[in-house]
């Protein structure tokens, strides 16, 4: 994947494993002494916002990562600057030719068909970047939350 530059859109409903897949990924690789660095947008832009000098340098450090996973993409502030920002990330990423790997709840057919140029802009080069993968089932989390309240009525009793 890393010679070829193919990463991972996995995209699908809330708690169906994404983020836990992209994680396992990632300690995979670090357990082979890859370097990986996965983080969200709204981590992104609050470290881009609390510091005006240095943002070239930030994003080129995420680039410079062998495997870079952004987690949760699309649920960023939709602002103008926050657009620009995730542009710039995904763009440069895009021009290093390294791989990524993006979480995200957005369907494949929003992405497919964005609303407007700006989103266009980014999502044609994760769709170019990366192979779409489906996560379907049920939400884990709200299994864990169920079996959590009977393990609680459990105690209480």
């Amino acid at each position: 994947m890393q010679e070829e530059n193919i990463g991972y859109l996995l995209w699908g409903g809330v708690g169906t494993g994404k983020s836990y897949f992209a994680g396992c990924i990632a300690n995979a690789l670090m357990e082979q002494e890859v370097a990986v660095r996965m983080t969200n947008f709204a981590l992104i832009l609050n470290d881009l916002t609390a510091s005006f000098e240095g943002r070239n340098e930030y994003i080129a450090r995420l680039c410079r990562a062998p495997l870079l996973i952004l987690d949760d993409f699309g649920m960023e502030r939709g602002t103008e600057y926050g657009l620009e920002q995730v542009y710039n990330v995904v763009d440069s990423r895009y021009r290093s030719r390294k791989p990524l790997i993006v979480t995200t709840n957005l369907s494949l057919q929003d992405l497919q068909r964005p609303q407007d140029t700006a989103h266009a802009r980014i999502y044609d080069r994760l769709l170019e970047m990366c192979a779409p993968i489906r996560f379907s089932g049920e939400n884990f989390r709200r299994a864990t939350a169920q079996d959590k309240l009977a393990r609680l009525k459990n105690l209480m009793d």
